[in-house]
């Protein structure tokens, strides 16, 4: 569920008009790279 929440925030912004950094940080192995490939996918 939670996991679901980030992947719609992201993808939200990078949406928007202006462009900002995003960063995804967090312990090790928690999917920090899974998500981005799947917004990356969407």
């Amino acid at each position: 569920m939670k996991r679901q929440i980030l992947h719609h925030e992201l993808l939200k912004r990078l949406k928007e008009k202006r462009r900002f950094l995003q960063v995804l940080a967090g312990p090790r192995q928690v999917g920090k790279t899974t998500l981005a490939r799947q917004v990356m996918q969407a």
